[in-house]
């Protein structure tokens, strides 16, 4: 996945992920969690960062070292990280998934807006991509570079979604009230790419240094 120069993705493959019914437990996820960590600390080290500590915020979030900024994510058989120099990035949202529909009942507490009749001409138009799974991924990487802008979490349908098929791309606007701390000149509107390799998907949002308020 195509990167500006600045920001360095370091990624590992494990086990294939198992049939749908799988899930992960506590261990895997431990383990993965510590294995998208390593890929981080080696993002990193390529940054010229070496034997970096990236503790948990109070958030969940990885916690970066001074003037660099980053996101990680795993799923069954992958983990990933992408960093950056505050100079060239002021947030980063990556996530990676199995490349599967998401479950009815779950895709249901996710979309919001026009997204469902997106998703059904999606489907129409390009079957083979497992589109609530892309948008369940986008979003994820969206409220990854949301919060260490804002200090907030937000709900899945805060987020709406336009889902560009042929370029590989997507917009994204957060719509969630503004909180407290928020400042008028607090990026809203996201643009990132997506991906399919395989049985993975991955997307990523890197919001430039220089975007100080909405495009």
């Amino acid at each position: 996945m195509q990167v500006p120069s600045g920001v360095v993705v370091s990624a590992s493959v494990g086990t294939a992920p198992g049939p749908f019914g799988d899930r992960p437990t506590q261990a895997l996820r431990s383990t993965e969690s510590r294995s998208a960590r390593d890929c981080a600390r080696a993002a990193l080290a390529t940054l010229g960062q070496r034997s970096a500590d990236i503790p948990t915020g109070e958030g969940g979030q990885p916690v970066w070292p001074t003037g660099f900024v980053g996101s990680l994510s795993h799923c069954p058989g992958f983990t990933i990280a992408a960093v950056g120099r505050v100079g060239v990035a002021s947030a980063i949202g990556i996530d990676v998934e199995v490349h599967r529909p998401v479950r009815p009942a779950v895709a249901a507490t996710i979309v919001c807006g026009s997204e469902a009749s997106m998703l059904t001409r999606l489907a129409s138009s390009h079957p083979a991509v497992a589109w609530s799974a892309v948008l369940w991924s986008v979003k994820e990487s969206v409220f990854k570079a949301w919060y260490p802008l804002t200090g907030r979490w937000v709900d899945y349908t805060a987020c709406e979604v336009v889902i560009h098929p042929d370029r590989g791309s997507f917009d994204a606007r957060v719509v969630a009230p503004a909180g407290p701390t928020e400042c008028s000149t607090m990026p809203r509107a996201f643009a990132g790419r997506w991906s399919v390799v395989g049985t993975r998907l991955c997307s990523v949002v890197i919001v430039p240094a220089s975007q100080r308020q909405d495009g």
